[in-house]
C-alpha cells in the first residue's frame, strides 16, 4: 500500500546547515527569494520508503533493472540500513503512511524542528494533521499525530541518522550546488506572481536524496504572518556517488528544474483559487471526468476536483512559459500533457487564461471561474 500512496503522486547535517540562498532582486520585495536547502525531516520520510518497502522489493527477481537504476541511492542506503528493517519506531511510522498521501507528510513535516526533536505545537494548523483520524476527529488526529512524530524521532536515534547526513554530507552538498547552478532565471519568480496576483514571502527549493526519483511535491503553509511556498523533488537523472572525483547526484537539468518549479509552485496559488468555486460549478462539470477517469487515475489523480487542480495548473505553465518567451518550450509541455497524459481539457482553460493574461484586467481568479463556465457549456454539449 505504501509503494502505492507513493507511486501515485507520480522531495550539512541539518536543514540550517545546508540551506543556502539565491537572492531575486527583481522587485524589490523584502525576503523574496529562492532559499536552495536539504530538509532533515524529509530526508527521513524518504528513508522510511526504502528502508519500509523498496528496499526489500529490490531483492526480489521480478524487480524491474530501470527501477533498480533509478533508485540505485535508495536502494544502496537500504542495504546498509537493513538490519533495522524490523524496528518498532519503522513499523509505527510505516502503518500511518497506509491512508496519507506523501505530500500531505511533507507539508506537516517542513514546517516543524528537525527528528530527533519534532513535535506537534500550537502553532501548527489542524489542517496540517486532520488526516491523521480517519474520521476527521482533531483530538484523535492530534494524538495520532504525536505518535507519527515520536515513532520518526526514535527510528532517526535508532538508526542515527545524524551520522548518515554527516557521513554523505559531499553528496548533498553536490545536490545544492547542481540546484543552485541551474536556478530559474531572475525574472520567473516576477512573471509567475504577476500572472497569479499572488505573493509569498519564501520560495525554497528541496532537493531530496531519499525521495524516490522522479517524484516532486509543492507544498505552503503561512507563519508569523509571512507565507511561504517550497518544491521537494527526488533526482531527475541516474545519479553517480561511488567515485568522489565525479559526484553527480541527478539534478543538473535546468530545463526541467523551471519546469517541475513552475509546475509545483503553481499549485500554491492555483489549488486556493479551484478551492473558492462553486460547488455547484464543480458538479455541473463532473461528467467531464468521464472521458479520462481511466487515463487520470494511474496518475495519482482519483478525483474531478484534483484533475482540474492539476488542469489549470498546466495550463498556468503553457502561458508562463510562452511569457518567458520559450514557445517552443510552452508547446511541447503543451502536446505532452494533451497526448500523452490526457489532460484533453486543457487548451479549453489556455484560451481563457491567454486573454486575462493579455490585458490583466480582473484577476487570475476570475480567468480560472471563466475558464469553468467555458468548460460548464461543454460539458452541456
Amino acid at each position: 500500500m505504501l509503494k502505492h500512496v507513493l507511486l501515485l503522486l507520480a522531495t550539512l547535517c541539518t536543514s540550517s546547515t545546508f540551506a543556502d540562498k539565491q537572492g531575486n532582486p527583481t522587485d524589490g520585495r523584502a525576503g523574496r527569494q529562492f532559499e536552495v536547502r536539504i530538509n532533515t525531516n524529509v530526508e527521513l520520510l524518504g528513508f522510511i520508503y526504502f528502508l519500509g518497502y523498496e528496499g526489500s522489493q529490490s531483492e526480489t527477481p521480478s524487480y524491474p533493472e530501470k527501477d533498480r537504476k533509478r533508485y540505485a541511492y535508495g536502494i544502496d542506503v537500504y542495504q546498509h540500513y537493513k538490519s533495522f528493517a524490523g524496528s518498532k519506531h519503522l513499523a509505527v511510522a510505516i502503518d500511518f503512511a497506509q491512508d496519507i498521501w506523501l505530500d500531505y507528510f511533507i507539508n506537516l513535516l517542513i514546517q516543524l524542528e528537525d527528528f530527533p526533536n519534532a513535535k506537534l505545537t500550537d502553532q501548527i494548523a489542524p489542517a496540517y494533521y486532520r488526516r491523521f483520524s480517519k474520521s476527521g476527529d482533531l483530538a484523535e488526529a492530534r494524538k495520532n499525530a504525536s505518535a507519527f512524530l515520536e515513532a520518526m524521532n526514535g527510528l532517526y536515534r535508532e538508526v542515527d541518522f545524524g551520522s548518515y547526513l554527516a557521513k554523505n554530507k559531499s553528496l548533498y552538498a553536490n545536490a545544492i550546488a547542481q540546484v543552485k547552478a541551474g536556478l530559474p532565471e531572475d525574472r520567473f519568480l516576477t512573471e509567475m506572481e504577476e500572472f497569479y496576483q499572488g505573493h509569498f514571502d519564501s520560495y525554497n527549493l528541496v532537493p531530496s536524496l531519499t525521495i524516490p526519483a522522479g517524484m516532486g511535491f509543492g507544498a505552503k503553509y503561512e507563519s508569523g504572518g509571512k507565507k511561504h511556498a517550497f518544491h521537494v523533488f527526488g533526482t531527475f537523472a541516474i545519479q553517480q556517488w561511488v567515485d568522489s572525483n565525479k559526484l553527480d547526484m541527478g539534478f543538473a537539468d535546468k530545463k526541467h528544474l523551471l519546469e517541475l518549479s513552475t509546475h509545483e509552485f503553481g499549485h500554491s496559488f492555483v489549488n486556493p483559487c479551484v478551492d473558492s468555486l462553486p460547488e455547484m460549478l464543480i458538479a455541473e462539470t463532473q461528467p467531464l471526468f468521464d472521458p479520462i477517469k481511466e487515463a487520470m487515475g494511474p496518475q495519482g489523480y482519483p478525483g474531478w476536483k484534483t484533475c482540474l487542480y492539476e488542469h489549470f495548473v498546466r495550463a498556468g505553465e503553457v502561458v508562463i512559459a510562452r511569457n518567458l518567451g520559450h514557445s517552443e518550450d510552452a508547446e511541447r509541455i503543451r502536446n505532452h500533457y494533451i497526448t500523452n497524459r490526457k489532460f484533453i481539457y486543457l487548451d479549453t482553460l489556455i484560451v481563457e487564461l491567454e486573454k486575462y493574461n493579455a490585458t490583466r484586467k480582473g484577476s487570475c481568479r476570475q480567468a480560472i471561474t471563466s475558464a469553468m463556465l467555458r468548460l460548464r457549456e461543454v460539458a452541456k454539449r
